[in-house]
Order: structure tokens, then sequence, then C-alpha cells
């Protein structure tokens, strides 16, 4: 293989593991009861996915796998849709990213302001 089809592989698997990554948190997410799924419009659900994808690009793996997506509430998918609102199509802040793990992780001791 030339090296530019070697390079092009890492780039497809890569994106398929995204993908993958990404469809199988939002099932979980949509299952969870305390999300209330149906309230959430298509442009909320399609910003989520693009968060998710971006997360998952920029966290380790090991991080990314203790998440338990099916425990998040609809105030937690609201305060990552707020936190994904501030960045005005620039690269993640780490204090963004940071707020954003604990959100996932379920460790923060407040909510975060607007």
């Amino acid at each position: 293989m030339t090296r530019t089809s070697e390079d092009e592989l890492g780039r497809r698997r890569f994106q398929l593991g995204k993908e993958q990554a990404v469809e199988e948190a939002i099932e979980k997410i949509r299952r969870a009861s305390a999300v209330n799924w149906p309230a959430l419009c298509g442009e909320d659900c399609m910003l989520l996915r693009e968060i998710l994808g971006e997360l998952w690009g920029c966290l380790e793996r090991e991080k990314w796998e203790r998440y338990t997506f099916s425990t998040l509430t609809h105030q937690d998918i609201r305060d990552l849709l707020a936190l994904w609102a501030g960045r005005k199509g620039h690269a993640l802040p780490c204090a963004t990213l940071e707020k954003m793990d604990e959100i996932l992780s379920h460790t923060r001791s407040t909510p975060p302001t607007q």
C-alpha cells in the first residue's frame, strides 16, 4: 500500500469509529427516561451528535468508555448544548471541554452558569 492509501485508511477507520461511538451514545441517551427525547428538536439532536463527535475525537478512549450516557438528564443535555453554543465555531477551549466532561462524568457540584 502506498503511504497515501494508509493515511486514507486510517482517517476512514477513525471516522467510522467516531460515528459508531456517537450512534451508540445517542441510542443510550434516547432511551434514558430522564432526557425526554421527544422534547428535543431536530436541531438540538443534530448539535448533540456534533458535540459527542467532537468529544470523542478530543478525549482518551478510556474516559469516553466510562461515561454512562443512559443516566444523563434533560438538563444535562441542555447544559451541553449551551456550552456548545458558546464556542462560536472555534475549537473547544479546555475549560469548556472540562465542563462537558463534568456533565458526562456526573461530577459537577453546581450547574454551569450561562
